[in-house]
């Protein structure tokens, strides 16, 4: 699970050091906040591999899905369609 603490992004510039290095050994996150809404986090590189790695995944799973979403559409597409596309675009009519 990863761990995270929540931090004034105004405090970031005075502490900058010990966050970075909390971030980086003990792999904690940092959520930073302005007036109490969260803004934006720092998180380890490792982390931030992992999460690229999951987008990647999710991603997949996505063009996955619409691909099967995709052939079973095509299943009501006429078997012969090519030849019916073909006499269509390359007979010369009269």
């Amino acid at each position: 699970m990863l761990n995270t603490s929540t931090i004034p992004a105004r405090n970031l510039q005075k502490a900058y050091k010990s966050i970075i290095e909390d971030v980086k050994v003990k792999k904690n996150a940092v959520v930073l906040t302005t007036n109490n809404q969260p803004q934006a986090a720092i998180v380890s590189l490792e982390d931030l591999e992992r999460l690229k790695q999951v987008k990647s995944i999710e991603a997949n799973l996505e063009l996955l899905k619409l691909a099967i979403e995709s052939r079973e559409q095509l299943k009501d597409v006429p078997a012969n369609l090519r030849e019916q596309a073909d006499k269509i675009l390359y007979t010369k009519n009269g």
